[in-house]
């Protein structure tokens, strides 16, 4: 008991607050950006369904890896890919789930992808072939909403404060006095 009658030992309680504690140090809050990302998601995802060149669906560009049924190049290909893992399902994970490592690999997916998404650009605009296959008002939506998630997930992530990451246990140290 301490001088003012209460119970002084919260050690019974130690194991909640560290469970507690970490649990909210993994979580981030998205605030306006959450919407932001919100709205990105669902205009990538109705872009993802319309087509993406003059010849090509989407269906056609995930379905059409190693055929040549539709003039689409490589870049083309993976900016799809990457912008359908990262751009929806990684950053729908972590809007969702609120956890720092999603909110982390969805900016350096959306990133990657920006990157994909101006190869995918230029190797669509510049291709050599007969069948149209100049890239739509679609594809350079898609490009545009990667390039402002990256933007949007960017501050969210480098918000995250060096104290709020647990210390890692040095290599050299045993644990020994």
């Amino acid at each position: 008991m301490s001088a003012d009658g209460t119970s002084a030992d919260l050690s019974a309680y130690r194991n909640d607050f560290a469970r507690i504690e970490k649990k909210v140090a993994g979580e981030f809050d998205a605030g306006r950006r959450g919407r932001v990302l919100a709205i990105c998601v669902v205009v990538l995802t109705v872009c993802m369904v319309l087509p993406q060149t003059s010849s090509a669906w989407s269906w056609t560009v995930f379905g059409s890896w190693f055929g040549d049924t539709a003039p689409v190049a490589v870049p083309l290909r993976i900016f799809a890919a990457l912008a359908l893992v990262f751009g929806v399902v990684i950053s729908t994970l972590a809007l969702w789930l609120r956890r720092w490592k999603l909110a982390s690999l969805a900016m350096l997916g959306s990133g990657l992808s920006s990157f994909f998404g101006l190869l995918a650009y230029w190797s669509q605009a510049g291709m050599i072939t007969n069948a149209p296959h100049h890239p739509t008002v679609a594809l350079i939506a898609e490009w545009l909403v990667m390039i402002v998630m990256t933007s949007q997930w960017l501050p969210i992530v480098l918000s995250r404060s060096p104290t709020d990451v647990p210390p890692r246990p040095h290599p050299l140290r045993t644990g020994r006095p």
